[in-house]
C-alpha cells in the first residue's frame, strides 16, 4: 500500500496531504506514507499548506498507533507552520486535532481550551466536526450533559452537508455515551446505523471499530459469549490495520475480569498500561491502573488494590476528571473494606461516591458503591443504612449483570438474617441463585461455567450455612446438590464441533510430535513450546464464544427419587461450611446431618497421605518410614471420616460426594473402605444422572498407546479374553481413531502415560501415540462409553474451583454422558497396573460392578503393589 501511495508523480503536494488525512481512518500506514511523500514534495514546492496538512496527517497517525508524543509533535508542527503562513483554518484544524492529543495526554483542561481557540476560526462543517470532538473530550471528563448536546448538534450539521463519514464517527462515539448510561437500546441503534454508513463507504477498519463497540454493549448486558465474539472479529481487523487500540484492549480486560478469567485479565491490563507508558497516554494510562487495581482486588489483595487505586485518583483529580477521580475512589474505598479496617467513616464515605456516581448517570459503578455500602452497614450493624444503600441498588441491580443481581440478592439475604427474618433470607438467597444459574447455563465453555461460580461462591455458601442452621437434613441435601459442581448438571459443551478447534487441536498434536523428536536441548525446541502455548490459548479462546442452551441448572432428584435409584446403598455426602466438615448421610429414605469437626487437619492428613503413597510408588525415600506414615495418615483420615458414621452406614457399599478439597483421596486406603464397594460423585445429582444414563451397547474398546510398553502388554492380554472387542494399540492408538471407536463403546479402557495440567485442566490428556488427547478432544463423541478406565498416571485428578466446581478428565466424562470412569489419583506403577487391570476386568466378566471389582481388585493386590492399585478410584454409577 505505501508503494502504491506515491507513484502518480503529477500528484501535488497538498492533494498528498489531503489524502492522507482522509487515509487514516481506513489504513494508518497508507496514511503515514501518503505524509511522507507529501512532505518530500513541500521541500520543492515550499507549500506551507501541504506541510501543515502533511503534519497533521503524521500525527493523527501516530496517534492511531497509540504514540501521543509523537502525535503531539507533528501536531505542533502543522499549527506553528499554519501560523506563521496565516492560515487560520488549518490553523484551527490542527489545534483540532492536537486536543484529542492533549486529553491523552492527560490535559484535559489544555485540550478543551484548544478545541474552543479552535472553534473562532471554523464555520460549517469544520466547524461541526470540531463540535464533536470537543463532545468526545467532555466525555472524558465526565461532563456527560453537554457531551451529549454536542453529539446532537453535530450530528445535525454532518447530515445537512451530507457528511456520512462524521456522522458515522459521532453515531460510534455518542452509543458509547448511551451504553455508560445504560440505554443499551440508543446505543445499539446508533451503532447499527453507523456501521451501514461505513460498509457503504467500505471502510472495514472504521467498521470494525463499531464491532468492537457492538461487543462492550454485550458486555455491558452481561453476554460474555457474544462480547468475547464480536472483540475477536474486530481485533482481526484492528491488528491488521494499525494493532489494536489500548481502549480495545482495556475493554476486553473488563470482560475478562468480569468472567472470573482473572489471570488473563490482569495480563491484558498490564499491556494496556504498558502501552500507555510508551506512548505518554497517561489519560488511558490512569484507565488501565484503575482497572488493574480491581482485578488485583478481585484476586484477593487488598492493600495492593488500594494503593493503586489511591494512585489513580491522584492522577485523574491532577487532570480535573472529577468523575474518574470518585470512581477510583469507590475501588480505593471496596479495597479497604477488604483489608477488614473499614469503620463508620469509610461508610460514610462509601455512601458519598455512591450518590456522586449515581447522580452522574454513571449507573454501574453507582450500583456497585452501594452495594459496597450496604456490604459495609451489615458489618457494623448498620441494618437501616444497609436497607436504605440496597433500596438505592435495586433499580440498576436488578436490570444488571448477573453478577451484580446475585450481590444484590445476596446482600437482601444477608440483611434478612441479620433482622431474625431466616425464611426471607432463604428466599433472597435462592432467587440470587436462580438468576445466576440461568446466567451460568448461557455460557457454552465449560471454562466459563466453571470459573462463574467463582462470583456466586459466596451466596452459594451462605445459602448451605443457612440450610445447615436453620433447614431439615433433607433440605441441606437438596441445597448442597444444587450448590456443588453445578456445571455438571448442564448439557455438555462441544467444542471440537468447531471446525477452527479441531484444526488447532490437530495441530497443537504434531507441536507434540515434534517436541517429542527432538533432541535435548535443541535449538527449535523453544519455538515449539511457544507454539504450543499460542495454539492452546487460540483453542481457550475460540471455546469461550460458544453459547450455552439457557436453560437454568435443575434442581437434582427428588428424595425419594434419589432414594430408589440407592437401593441398598449409603449415599454419604462430605460437605465443608465456614471450615468445619459436615456429614449428610441416606440410607433407606432418611436423610441424618452429623458434623465431623474442622475441615484443616483432614486436608493435613490427606497430603501426608498422598505424600507417602507417591513415595511408595516411585521408590523414592526409605520404604517402611513411608509405609507407617501411609498407614498412619489413612487411620487418621478413617476415624474423622467415616467411623462417626458406622451406627448409620452400617457394611453397606457407598456413594461418596466428598468436598473438592478431597477429590484426590485414594478411598481404598481407608481400613473401612477395604474391599468395600466406593463410588465417588462430585454431587448426588450427578451420580444420580450416571446412575440412570442407559449403557451404550457398542463393543468394548481396548487401547494401547505406543509408551510405556507395559500399555501394550496391558491392553493386549486383556482384550484376548474379551470376546467381539476391539483393540487398538501402538500405531494405531491415534486420537481420531480412538475417539471414532469410543463413541458408542459399552466399554472402553486407555492404558497410555497420563497428564493432569493443574495451569490449565482442560489440557489434562492421555498421551496416545499421535500425540494428546484432552478434554477438548472428547467433546466431539456423541455418545459417550458407558465405562471408561483411563489406566494412567493422575487421570482421575481435577481442579477444584470455587463453588466446589471440577475440571478434569473424569468431569467431563460424567458431563458427556459416561455412566463409570475408573481413573487414578496419583502416579501408579505399570507392572502393578496391568496385574490390577487384568484382575478387574475378570471380575467384571463374572457380573460385579465396576465398583465391586475395583474393590475386590485393590484387596488381591500384592502388598507392594497396594498403594499404586489403591491410586484407582471408581467414579460416577458404578
Amino acid at each position: 500500500m505505501a508503494g502504491s501511495a506515491i507513484v502518480n508523480p503529477q500528484s501535488s503536494a497538498l492533494t498528498l496531504a489531503t489524502r492522507a488525512v482522509e487515509a487514516v481512518a481506513a489504513d494508518p500506514d497508507e496514511a503515514r506514507a501518503l505524509a511522507v511523500a507529501a512532505l518530500a514534495a513541500t521541500r520543492r514546492a515550499k507549500d506551507p499548506d501541504a506541510t501543515s496538512v502533511a503534519h497533521r496527517a503524521l500525527g493523527l497517525a501516530a496517534r492511531s498507533a497509540d504514540d501521543a508524543q509523537a502525535a503531539a509533535r507533528h501536531l505542533r508542527a502543522a499549527l506553528r507552520v499554519a501560523q506563521r503562513h496565516d492560515r487560520m483554518t488549518l490553523a484551527a484544524e490542527a489545534r483540532m486535532s492536537l486536543a484529542l492529543v492533549l486529553d491523552d495526554l492527560g490535559r484535559p483542561a489544555a485540550a478543551v481550551r484548544e478545541i474552543d481557540v479552535a472553534l473562532r476560526s471554523l464555520r460549517g462543517l469544520r466547524r461541526g466536526r470540531a463540535v464533536m470532538q470537543r463532545a468526545l473530550i467532555l466525555r472524558r471528563l465526565g461532563h456527560d450533559e453537554e457531551a451529549m448536546a454536542g453529539y446532537r448538534s453535530a450530528l445535525r450539521v454532518f447530515r445537512r452537508e451530507g457528511d456520512r463519514l462524521w456522522e458515522a464517527r459521532a453515531l460510534n462515539n455518542r452509543a458509547i455515551l448511551h451504553s455508560y448510561h445504560g440505554s443499551q437500546r440508543l446505543a445499539a441503534a446508533d451503532l447499527g446505523a453507523a456501521a451501514a454508513i461505513y460498509a457503504d463507504l467500505d471502510l472495514p477498519t472504521a467498521a470494525a471499530q463499531v464491532q468492537h463497540n457492538l461487543g462492550f454493549i454485550a458486555a455491558q448486558a452481561g453476554d460474555v459469549p457474544l462480547a468475547l465474539a464480536r472483540y475477536e472479529r474486530a481485533r482481526v481487523v484492528l491488528t491488521r490495520a494499525a494493532g489494536l487500540p489500548v481502549e480495545a484492549l482495556l475493554d476486553l480486560a473488563e470482560l475478562l475480569r468480569s468472567a472470573r478469567l482473572l489471570p488473563e485479565a490482569q495480563q491484558a491490563a498490564q499491556d494496556a498500561v504498558d502501552i500507555c507508558r510508551r506512548g505518554r497516554l497517561d489519560t488511558f494510562r490512569g484507565e488501565a491502573e484503575l482497572l488493574l487495581a480491581r482485578i488485583v482486588l478481585a484476586r484477593g489483595s487488598a492493600a495492593e488494590a488500594r494503593d493503586a487505586a489511591r494512585a489513580a485518583r491522584r492522577a485523574f483529580t491532577a487532570q480535573g476528571r472529577l468523575l474518574m477521580a470518585a470512581r477510583a475512589r469507590a475501588v480505593e474505598l471496596c479495597a479497604v473494606i477488604g483489608t477488614g479496617r473499614a469503620d463508620r467513616g469509610t461508610l460514610r464515605a462509601v455512601r458519598a461516591v455512591a450518590a456522586e456516581l449515581t447522580a452522574a448517570g454513571w449507573l454501574l459503578p453507582g450500583c456497585e458503591s452501594w452495594l459496597d455500602a450496604a456490604q459495609l452497614a451489615l458489618a457494623v450493624g448498620d441494618g437501616p443504612g444497609a436497607a436504605e444503600s440496597l433500596a438505592r441498588a435495586a433499580g440498576t441491580a436488578r436490570r444488571g449483570p448477573a453478577a451484580l443481581r446475585a450481590r444484590w440478592w445476596h446482600l437482601r439475604a444477608v440483611a434478612s438474617l441479620a433482622g431474625g427474618d431466616a425464611p426471607a433470607a432463604a428466599r433472597c438467597a435462592d432467587a440470587g441463585l436462580r438468576e445466576f444459574e440461568a446466567h451460568r447455563a448461557s455460557l457454552g465453555a465449560t471454562e466459563l461455567r466453571v470459573r462463574s461460580g467463582g462470583t456466586v461462591a459466596d451466596l452459594a455458601a451462605f445459602r448451605l450455612r443457612l440450610a445447615v442452621t436453620h433447614e431439615p437434613a433433607e433440605q441441606l441435601l437438596q441445597w448442597s446438590q444444587r450448590c456443588r459442581a453445578a456445571t455438571l448438571w448442564l448439557p455438555p459443551a462441544r467444542p471440537s464441533g468447531d471446525p477452527v478447534i479441531a484444526r488447532d487441536l490437530a495441530r497443537l498434536r504434531r507441536v507434540h510430535a515434534d517436541l517429542a523428536a527432538a533432541p535435548i536441548g535443541a535449538a527449535h525446541t523453544g519455538r515449539l513450546l511457544q507454539r504450543q502455548r499460542d495454539l492452546e490459548e487460540q483453542v481457550r479462546r475460540r471455546s469461550w464464544q460458544a453459547h450455552g442452551t439457557d436453560e437454568a441448572t435443575a434442581a437434582g432428584p427428588p428424595l425419594d427419587v434419589l432414594t430408589a435409584a440407592l437401593g441398598d446403598l449409603a449415599f454419604v455426602d462430605l460437605l465443608a461450611v465456614d471450615a468445619c466438615l459436615h456429614a449428610l448421610v441416606l440410607v433407606g429414605g432418611r436423610v441424618t446431618h452429623r458434623p465431623l469437626g474442622p475441615v484443616q487437619p483432614v486436608l493435613d492428613e490427606l497430603d501426608g497421605l498422598r505424600f507417602a503413597q507417591r513415595r511408595l510408588v516411585t521408590g523414592r525415600g526409605h520404604r517402611a518410614s513411608a509405609t507407617l506414615a501411609a498407614e498412619h495418615a489413612a487411620a487418621n483420615l478413617d476415624r474423622m471420616l467415616l467411623a462417626p458414621l458406622d451406627d448409620l452406614v452400617g457394611d453397606r457399599d457407598l456413594v461418596l460426594a466428598p468436598t473438592g478439597q478431597l477429590q484426590a483421596l485414594s478411598w481404598s486406603l481407608l481400613p473401612r473402605c477395604r474391599g468395600r464397594a466406593v463410588r465417588v460423585t462430585p454431587s448426588a445429582a450427578t451420580w444420580w444422572r450416571a446412575h440412570r444414563t442407559p449403557r451404550p451397547t457398542g463393543p468394548a474398546v481396548f487401547v494401547g498407546a505406543a509408551d510405556p510398553p507395559q500399555a501394550l502388554r496391558e491392553v493386549t492380554g486383556i482384550a484376548a479374553v474379551s470376546p467381539g472387542s476391539r483393540l487398538l494399540a501402538g500405531p494405531g492408538a491415534v486420537v481420531a481413531d480412538v475417539l471414532r471407536a469410543l463413541d458408542g463403546a459399552g466399554m472402553g479402557h486407555i492404558a497410555c502415560h497420563g497428564q493432569f495440567r493443574s495451569d490449565n485442566a482442560l489440557f489434562s490428556a492421555l498421551r496416545l501415540t499421535d500425540g494428546p488427547l484432552t478434554m477438548y478432544d472428547l467433546s466431539v463423541l456423541d455418545r459417550a462409553p458407558g465405562t471408561l478406565v483411563l489406566s494412567g498416571c493422575d487421570t482421575g485428578l481435577s481442579a477444584v474451583h470455587p463453588g466446589e466446581e471440577l475440571l478434569g478428565l473424569t468431569s467431563t466424562l460424567l458431563q458427556l454422558g459416561t455412566r463409570t470412569v475408573v481413573a487414578s489419583t496419583g502416579p501408579v506403577d505399570d507392572a502393578a497396573t496391568r496385574t490390577l487391570m487384568t484382575d478387574f476386568h475378570k471380575r467384571l466378566g463374572t457380573g460385579c460392578t465396576e465398583a465391586a471389582a475395583l474393590a475386590a481388585a485393590q484387596l488381591a493386590a500384592d502388598g507392594d503393589d497396594r498403594y499404586s492399585s489403591a491410586g484407582f478410584v471408581c467414579y460416577g454409577a458404578g
